[in-house]
């Protein structure tokens, strides 16, 4: 056979495979942060209570997707807490230990582990030696009709799961990553019960407003790091 005439079908074969490897999108799909500049405010001076989040029983957890896959861990909340202000959820702080963000991924061995959470702490992404803690700082929480909200496109199961259910709030925070500070708002669904305040988030948020740049060049292939980062949440807090 004429290897000249295999050489149009290469082409075209190798178009297709590249086109496949660079348009798989694994990103979560899910409720998208609201991300603009940061936000000026006044906390009320006098809550009418506080509550201490317990570092022990919340989790922040982050997924990180590429071309190829996934990647997923934790970020440790150092401290932080909740107010009540009329009766209703109104501000809070939370502070993030960067120096202790982790990947704990089952898809990929102990080593591999090991070695992307070196890469998360390291002047590549978080530079943990210089920043050691983020924070997030509440300036609004609001009523929410969940039944107003748009409809989460995508595979029904995946959306369906990461996709935090009957959000009675709209909370609203700056956000501050190596020294970079950005307004963000998202849904959340907040419970008061007793003493104990429970709230649960999930979201994307797009990390190259905080300069987080790397790995997401378009130009890198399958080599790509989306921007979009799913953050979840599962806060609890008690009343002091």
């Amino acid at each position: 056979m004429n290897p000249y005439r295999l050489r149009p079908f290469r082409t075209l074969l190798w178009a297709l495979l590249a086109i496949a490897g660079t348009s798989c999108d694994t990103t979560v799909e899910t409720d998208e942060a609201e991300i603009g500049a940061a936000v000026g405010f006044l906390a009320p001076a006098n809550p009418d209570q506080v509550f201490q989040i317990d570092t022990s029983q919340s989790t922040v957890t982050w997924i990180g997707a590429k071309v190829t896959g996934r990647h997923n861990g934790f970020i440790p909340v150092r401290e932080g807490t909740v107010t009540l202000h009329n009766g209703g959820p109104r501000g809070g702080k939370a502070i993030f230990d960067m120096a202790r963000v982790r990947s704990e991924d089952k898809s990929i061995d102990e080593a591999g582990n090991t070695k992307l959470t070196k890469h998360l702490r390291s002047p590549e992404f978080f530079d943990a030696e210089q920043h050691p803690v983020a924070s997030f700082v509440i300036t609004t929480i609001t009523p929410l009709d969940s039944t107003q909200r748009q409809q989460t496109p995508g595979p029904e199961g995946n959306a369906r799961r990461m996709r935090i259910q009957d959000a009675n709030h709209k909370v609203t925070g700056n956000l501050t990553i190596k020294g970079i500070t950005r307004s963000i708002s998202f849904p959340a669904r907040i419970e008061l019960q007793d003493s104990v305040l429970r709230a649960k988030a999930n979201f994307n948020i797009d990390r190259t407003h905080w300069k987080l740049n790397y790995g997401a060049d378009n130009s890198l292939g399958n080599r790509t790091i989306y921007p979009a980062v799913n953050i979840g949440l599962d806060i609890v807090a008690y009343r002091q």
